[in-house]
């Protein structure tokens, strides 16, 4: 994103780009290996599901309110991995019995086991820069879908990564760039302020719950890259040759910060509570590790110069 359009220019933090993420082409995820990724019937979120099938999942179940895109998903998942339990659920992530529901369900298909909640459900709504033309139904959606709903998956979906035992222990929000801009053709506020929102609660979650004695997860917000997904169909012109990048990008970055387990866990325990972005090369965002966590980088914060 270019800084006129009210960024910091988070993307060139890290020098190396990519528009399709890491090689997990060798990539085995240790056995079992459970995954619940809520938004999951489309674009990014069924390149989620499609790169931990391709990376050797033993369990993985996808939810979201659209049960014909689950399903189309599940059998692409299944193409991939055979011997995966690939199972369907619907789930509104606005609610918090579907939530708690899809909680029980996933302890029992995995017998308490849970490595990865992968929270990629999202509303941008009907596209505009004007605040006084949002329509107040839409505005009310995205805070509800985009940071409601991380609340939701946090309250219900955490305790069942906190209590396994040697598993990778991974949550994570798929956010975006969007959090820091605030002016240019693509600030349509709704979907922008959310995501801020949405950012901040994660970074809460990893304060309560990212230390060795309250479960040791890591609370991984994750910006996908620009993929010209159906969500993006509506966004400007002057955006859409942005949308360069792939769909299962970052699916492909998830997968590898979370592929080792336990050891996988504690090696990348440091992003924990920050912001990073899927287009960053692996290598080059290891090499920033000591300069992100002496400056306390990649959180949102005030300033007082």
């Amino acid at each position: 994103m270019a800084d006129e359009w009210g960024t910091n220019n988070i993307q060139s933090f890290i020098p190396k780009q990519t528009t399709t993420g890491p090689d997990i082409s060798q990539v085995r995820l240790p056995s079992p290996f459970t995954v619940v990724i809520v938004g999951a019937s489309r674009g990014i979120g069924a390149g989620i599901a499609t790169s931990y099938a391709r990376a050797g999942a033993t369990g993985l179940l996808l939810a979201s309110r659209r049960i014909s895109g689950l399903e189309a998903t599940a059998a692409a998942c299944r193409g991939l991995n055979p011997s995966a339990r690939v199972e369907i659920a619907s789930c509104d992530i606005t609610s918090a019995a579907d939530v708690e529901a899809l909680a029980e369900r996933a302890r029992g298909l995995f017998h308490g086991r849970l490595d990865v909640v992968v929270v990629n459900a999202g509303f941008s709504g009907t596209f505009t820069t004007d605040l006084l033309a949002t329509d107040p139904a839409e505005f009310a959606q995205a805070a509800s879908v985009n940071y409601l709903g991380l609340f939701h998956c946090a309250k219900y979906l955490l305790p069942g990564l906190a209590g396994c035992a040697g598993g990778a222990r991974a949550f994570v929000a798929v956010c975006s760039l969007a959090a820091g801009i605030v002016r240019g053709p693509i600030a349509n506020a709704m979907y922008c302020v959310s995501k801020t929102a949405q950012m901040k609660l994660a970074e809460h979650v990893h304060e309560q719950f990212h230390a060795e004695g309250k479960g040791g997860v890591n609370v991984l917000t994750v910006h996908p890259g620009a993929v010209k997904s159906e969500m993006a169909e509506g966004a400007p012109d002057e955006f859409k040759d942005f949308l360069i990048d792939d769909v299962e990008l970052c699916g492909r970055f998830c997968v590898w910060v979370t592929k080792d387990g336990e050891e996988g866990r504690r090696r990348w325990a440091w992003l924990s509570g920050r912001l990073v972005s899927a287009t960053w090369d692996v290598e080059g965002l290891e090499a920033k590790r000591e300069e992100v966590v002496k400056g306390n980088l990649l959180k949102l914060a005030l300033t007082t110069s």
